[in-house]
């Protein structure tokens, strides 16, 4: 019998698809709110719409591949040099390269659960093994429980701070025995996918503490949270050394990252105003969502996220099929217990209170 396309090691994935639906005309439909996929809800800085307004008149044209200009402005935001920066399709093709580059075939990573979904297919994609140590009661990651699953072949130790889908946020304290702690042949990856949030709640400051590192890191981040561009597609990782940055930029394709997507990312970086008045709204929003959802009876998780966690006393799966019967889509999760939780995205103002009132109607 010939070879099996897809390879059959493929047989058992899962096919990811957000729930969402399809827009025929490319146009999100208006009559639906969508607080399921943790995007931004408020539109991208005037001057980011502006810069990629302009670059399209020049797409005929390949863009930089070394996203100089961009690499420039965050080097010297965090102080890395550019030679340390890797740019990708949005964060997840990072988090693709960095299990790529880290893990071959029967080697671990250690990840906590629940997390990143696809963290945990990009594992096993490269061949290898995926052990799951389950998230403190608080939603974040459980450090000491998860160094005691490394071993000998552990070569991915995996940190998202805050956690997606659970919120919690690791302390410095945390951060620092995983530096000291996981073996320096290993992979230390931390996923910042939120890191703009996090930081305006007063997160500590993980780049300084991954500094002493002797052995591999690297951080992941991205534009499509707090600089709303989840359309344009553009995420990075920040290395710990030159050699590492190479490595990474093996698994890229070429020009994986569009002139459209440069130009917004960097326009929205220089507007740091337009950053804080939307890191203030959600801030602002995220604590009114949830006392009110406290008020209807759910327990809500600490999140220093775009998004909450609410943990319910009947089936969240129940729950969210409902609300999407009134075109409001919002995340079912299989954790804690068998009923589950709702992962529910910050929106606006207007679209929290018609959550709101679905919701209760709903209860």
């Amino acid at each position: 019998m010939g070879r099996s396309i897809p390879l059959q090691r493929f047989d058992d994935m899962p096919v990811m698809a957000p729930h969402i639906f399809q827009e025929h005309d490319n146009q999100p439909n208006p009559n639906i709110i969508r607080l399921n996929l943790n995007e931004n809800p408020l539109p991208p800085s005037p001057d980011a719409i502006a810069a990629m307004h302009d670059a399209v008149n020049i797409t005929n044209r390949y863009p930089d591949h070394s996203c100089s200009a961009l690499a420039q402005i965050i080097s010297a935001r965090i102080g890395i040099s550019t030679d340390r920066l890797v740019f990708g399709n949005g964060s997840g093709e990072m988090l693709f390269a960095a299990a790529a580059i880290a893990v071959d075939r029967n080697e671990q990573a250690v990840l906590p659960g629940p997390t990143f979904a696809p963290v945990g297919k990009n594992v096993r994609l490269a061949g290898g093994k995926v052990v799951t140590v389950p998230v403190l009661e608080n939603g974040s990651n459980n450090v000491d429980a998860m160094l005691d699953a490394v071993n000998e072949h552990t070569a991915l130790f995996y940190l998202c701070t805050p956690n997606s889908p659970t919120g919690g946020l690791l302390d410095a304290e945390q951060i620092k025995l995983a530096v000291d702690k996981v073996p320096s042949d290993c992979l230390l990856m931390v996923d910042e996918a939120y890191h703009e949030f996090a930081a305006w709640e007063g997160g500590p400051d993980v780049l300084s503490l991954l500094a002493p590192r002797s052995g591999p890191w690297a951080v992941i981040r991205t534009f499509s949270k707090a600089y709303g561009l989840s359309g344009a597609r553009i995420g990075y990782a920040i290395t710990g050394n030159r050699d590492l940055a190479v490595g990474f930029s093996k698994v890229r394709i070429g020009f994986n990252v569009n002139r459209i997507a440069l130009a917004g990312a960097c326009a929205a970086m220089r507007d740091q105003n337009y950053l804080e008045m939307v890191l203030d709204t959600v801030s602002c929003e995220r604590q009114r969502l949830s006392l009110e959802l406290e008020n209807c009876g759910l327990r809500v998780y600490p999140s220093a996220a775009n998004f909450l966690l609410a943990r319910t006393d009947s089936s969240s799966d129940a729950i969210s099929a409902k609300l999407a019967e009134r075109h409001i889509l919002v995340q079912a999760l299989p954790w804690p217990d068998e009923n589950g939780s709702l992962r529910i995205t910050i929106g606006t103002a207007f679209e929290n209170d018609i959550f709101l009132s679905a919701l209760t109607k709903t209860l």
